[in-house]
């Protein structure tokens, strides 16, 4: 996947957003992607989903099984009430891109996007390896993607 030096730094601002759990700021930065254009904002929106899956199969050494997907959905829910999104849709998301499948094929366009970004701020934020910050996970992860063969 090449990543796109004009949309990544937007994409890092609204995951540190939602790790500072700061509403407004969040709004902002999603407008910021918006204000690209339609073509940025769905690139936007798969990096982010890209990375997410990245924290959560590094997090879990592959595939995590169904029972830690609904452990991590209410930890969730539990941790970052400020987002407003239940355990069930977070449950939805990650099972998704678990799973491999596009979230939005499960969950409205709107939902699927802001949660990928408020899930991804937290599985940066809340499981970095070892004494790294979630910056440094992050970098890892768009190595890793950016390393990875695209996929038809």
């Amino acid at each position: 996947m090449r990543i796109d030096s004009q949309v990544e730094p937007l994409v890092r601002e609204a995951l540190a957003a939602a790790i500072a759990r700061d509403p407004q700021r969040s709004g902002q930065a999603a407008q910021a992607i918006a204000d690209q254009g339609s073509d940025a904002f769905q690139y936007a929106a798969g990096l982010c989903v890209a990375i997410d899956a990245f924290a959560l199969f590094d997090l879990h050494g592959g595939r995590p099984t169904d029972d830690a997907i609904g452990s991590l959905a209410a930890s969730f829910a539990q941790m970052e009430t400020w987002a407003d999104i239940d355990d069930q849709t977070a449950r939805t998301f990650l099972t998704a891109i678990a799973d491999q499948r596009d979230p939005t094929a499960v969950l409205p366009a709107d939902v699927a996007v802001r949660t990928s970004f408020v899930i991804g701020g937290w599985l940066l934020s809340a499981f970095p390896p070892e004494e790294r910050g979630w910056e440094e996970f992050l970098d890892e992860a768009l190595a890793a993607l950016e390393a990875a063969p695209d996929r038809p």
